[in-house]
């Protein structure tokens, strides 16, 4: 049966607190994490998940997309907005600076999808990070862009692609769990993150028709080793609903 858009976006706020949860339940001193959701006057409903490095006043907070697991910005510690070019609107009366990026893809953020294993994940990281969206004042700068870029990444994988995606989901979980600072992005798993809006169509659109032949099963296959619906469901922990267009955008923007 295929799922609705407002019953995945349901699930989907639900396992992205039940992941804060489970990351920030340790009494580590790193860094802590916990999650809210609310609902913007656009009708776009955010998660907001607020994170709080060990040093005193060093504090931040994620804003994602709950339909898509999507980021659309975070609050520095005196809790201003900045937003990614087009993700203005979902924050309070628009009040929200917009970020130095073309956009919220990795090719913006850090050269591409190729860099990723570049960056660890983690504890250490979870912190590092935190303290660079804290720290972030001056958007008209771009001295600390590639830094800022960097620590979004960072966070954007340890929370959206490890919701998304199982593979990631139990990367960040033994690198959080075990200190591990060479925990890394595994390269096999960045067809899974490219690709992620293919396969959810896919999925939805074998259940509907009952037939694993859609416009991208060749180009999963191929790109990912996605063979069939079992196989898309061995990898994806949450499904979203995306249109024909919105495949071909994100494919488009990881390009």
């Amino acid at each position: 049966m295929e799922r609705s858009r407002s019953s995945s976006s349901s699930s989907s706020a639900a396992l992205l607190l039940f992941l804060v949860v489970s990351l920030g339940a340790s009494h580590h001193p790193a860094v802590a994490a916990s999650a809210s959701q609310s609902q913007r006057g656009d009708g776009a409903a955010l998660t907001i998940v607020s994170l709080r490095g060990k040093d005193p006043g060093v504090a931040a907070s994620l804003a994602v997309l709950t339909h898509d697991l999507s980021l659309a910005g975070f609050s520095n510690r005196t809790g201003h907005w900045h937003a990614f070019p087009g993700h203005e609107h979902v924050f309070p009366g628009g009040a929200a600076t917009t970020l130095p990026f073309g956009g919220d893809s990795y090719r913006d953020l850090i050269g591409g999808l190729a860099n990723l294993p570049g960056l660890s994940l983690g504890r250490a990281a979870a912190e590092e990070s935190t303290r660079a969206l804290s720290a972030h004042d001056d958007p008209s700068s771009t001295a600390d862009s590639a830094a800022l870029g960097r620590a979004l990444t960072t966070l954007k994988v340890m929370t959206c692609e490890a919701l998304r995606l199982r593979p990631v989901k139990e990367t960040v979980s033994r690198a959080w769990d075990s200190g591990d600072l060479a925990a890394r992005v595994a390269r096999e798993h960045l067809p899974l993150i490219e690709h992620y809006d293919a396969i959810c169509y896919e999925v939805l659109r074998a259940r509907r028709s009952g037939q694993w032949d859609g416009p991208f099963t060749e180009l999963l296959r191929e790109r990912a080793g996605i063979n069939g619906e079992e196989d898309a469901l061995a990898v994806v922990d949450v499904l979203r609903d995306p249109t024909m267009e919105e495949v071909l955008m994100a494919h488009a923007r990881s390009a």
